[in-house]
């Protein structure tokens, strides 16, 4: 009995573990979700690279030479138009302003001596042009009025004036150095409105239009997409058969002057049955 006993124990057992191996083995249920497909808006996707560059960007020039006495502006600031931005030392300018002011009266002294000896008697006011252009040559009075100009525009231009809004960018001169020793002042952009330039393949020109909203990505990490609008399609094939397309947008302070951007433009195609990207599986590229 002690036996039998034994021996239908380990049966026993030895039937629990194959049902429980076989059990082990049997595959799990899988769930699939599942969506109506229905009739929607597919978008066709067109991907390009390109650079922001400014709508507006102007190059302040040192019209007149001269120290430096004055510099008021750093890159980066922000100034708005007719501020003043730096300052030429004036002393030789405002002394040939006032030799010139000087040389205009003894001109128009002259221009009036000329007129009474050669006119005597005559109402000056109903002289030939000709008569009257040939006492202003004698006299010097067009010389002394053009140079009376040209030093009004160099003593103005010692005062170095933003003709714009914008932020200055380029500055590399300083403060008593001569202004001989740059180029520029500087130059000032204005990061306001921004323009974005990006190539697409000529197979794609009728993919594109003017006034079609583009997504704006900079290289830089930046999550955030920025929302363009196409402005300009050059209608021309470059020699790498690729036409230039610019779109303007409003900056938020994000992109700068020469940054690499990525361009996402997306053309909506309504009435299609669009599949789920997450329902798709690749296998060989397929």
């Amino acid at each position: 009995m002690v036996l039998l006993t034994l021996h239908a124990c380990r049966e026993s057992q030895s039937g629990n573990q194959e049902e429980m191996a076989r059990r082990a083995t049997r595959p799990e249920a899988v769930i699939v979700q599942t969506v109506k497909l229905e009739p929607g808006i597919f978008y066709h996707e067109l991907v390009s690279n390109g650079k922001v560059v400014a709508r507006e960007k102007v190059v302040v020039p040192f019209r007149v030479s001269g120290t430096i006495t004055e510099l008021n502006v750093v890159n980066g600031q922000k100034v708005q138009a007719g501020d003043l931005l730096a300052r030429i030392e004036d002393f030789t300018f405002l002394t040939q302003l006032e030799r010139a002011r000087q040389r205009l009266e003894k001109a128009e002294i002259d221009f009036r001596d000329d007129l009474l000896r050669n006119y005597s008697g005559r109402d000056t006011t109903s002289l030939p042009e000709g008569a009257v252009k040939m006492a202003r040559i004698r006299s010097g009075l067009s010389d002394a009025e053009t140079n009376l100009r040209e030093a009004e525009y160099n003593y103005q231009n010692t005062r170095i004036i933003a003709p714009i809004t914008g932020r200055i960018a380029n500055l590399e001169a300083t403060k008593l150095n001569h202004s001989g020793s740059y180029r520029n002042l500087c130059t000032i952009i204005n990061d306001d409105i921004m323009d974005v330039v990006f190539p697409v393949i000529e197979s794609e020109y009728r993919f594109v239009s003017t006034g079609m909203p583009v997504g704006i990505i900079p290289f830089s990490g930046d999550t955030i997409t920025i929302t363009g609008t196409i402005t300009e399609i050059n209608p021309a094939v470059d020699e790498n058969g690729m036409i230039q397309v610019k779109a303007s947008y409003r900056n938020n302070g994000r992109l700068i002057e020469g940054m690499n951007v990525r361009i996402l433009i997306r053309k909506p195609d309504p009435g299609k049955l669009v599949v789920p990207k997450e329902a798709l599986v690749m296998r060989q590229g397929r």
